[in-house]
């Protein structure tokens, strides 16, 4: 069993994961953060997601946690994963952003991301984002801070998760 908790930032395309988790890379100093999208190949979402899980849990065997940015659970889905059993405290922050934003953000990607596509997304962006609140996760909108700033609130969070399980008696 894992000692370190994992910490898996999501949310849907536009919300900013890419951007973000290259700013709390450059600040990040107890933890690992990764970009679950780089370890993609041929659109196999899932094979990237175990390879991420036994990332993250040779890390913690190392005593040092993992931060992956990626839209979880969908098309990652690390629970699948024979490494994910390894964690027993696992915490989970949503990135959102309002519509007009995710609009531009995805209209200006071109490729796939027709009016159509960006509207689809939107509306599950939404559904995530009313899911999320109601299990009282962490949510940060990326349309009010920086990348910068929204990397220094998530920095924030993970050391104070991970101060409180400094405290806990074992």
């Amino acid at each position: 069993m894992s000692t370190t908790p994992l910490f898996i930032i999501t949310g849907l395309s536009g919300a900013g994961k890419t951007t973000t988790s290259k700013a709390l890379r450059k600040i990040a100093t107890n933890f690992y953060v990764f970009d679950m999208d780089i370890l993609v190949e041929n659109q196999d979402f899932q094979k990237a997601s175990c390879q991420w899980m036994t990332i993250a849990r040779y890390n913690s065997l190392n005593q040092k946690p993992t931060v992956l940015l990626g839209a979880v659970p969908e098309p990652y889905n690390l629970e699948a994963c024979k490494d994910f059993q390894a964690f027993k405290t696992i915490h989970t922050a949503l990135l959102h952003c309002h519509f007009d934003d995710r609009y531009k953000r995805l209209r200006a990607r071109g490729g796939v991301w027709t009016p159509q596509n960006i509207l689809s997304t939107i509306e599950k962006a939404e559904r995530h984002y009313k899911e999320a609140q109601a299990k009282g996760m962490t949510i940060i909108n990326t349309s009010l801070y920086t990348a910068e700033e929204v990397a220094i609130k998530l920095n924030y969070w993970v050391e104070d998760l991970l101060q409180d399980k400094e405290k806990e008696v074992p």
